[in-house]
């Protein structure tokens, strides 16, 4: 399984020309071939409707954090 995260280009840094990225959901490719989308937040303000289909880095191990959890947590 490979997970990819779903980035928006945000905004440009005036002084450096770079993008700002933000996250806005993933995309899961299961050993099959099929492949799952969640969205966590659409982007409003200034979109053009395209986002970018980025690999996710790894992380260290003790940084990771469970992808998806079956318990609902209390608020």
């Amino acid at each position: 399984m490979k997970v990819y995260d779903l980035l928006w280009k945000k905004a440009e840094d005036e002084k450096t020309g770079k993008a700002r990225w933000e996250k806005v959901g993933v995309l899961i490719e299961k050993d099959e071939g099929r492949m799952s989308v969640k969205i966590d937040l659409v982007p409003a303000a200034n979109w053009d409707g395209w986002l970018v289909v980025s690999e996710r880095k790894a992380r260290e191990e003790s940084a990771k954090e469970p992808m998806f959890s079956n318990e609902l947590e209390p608020f």
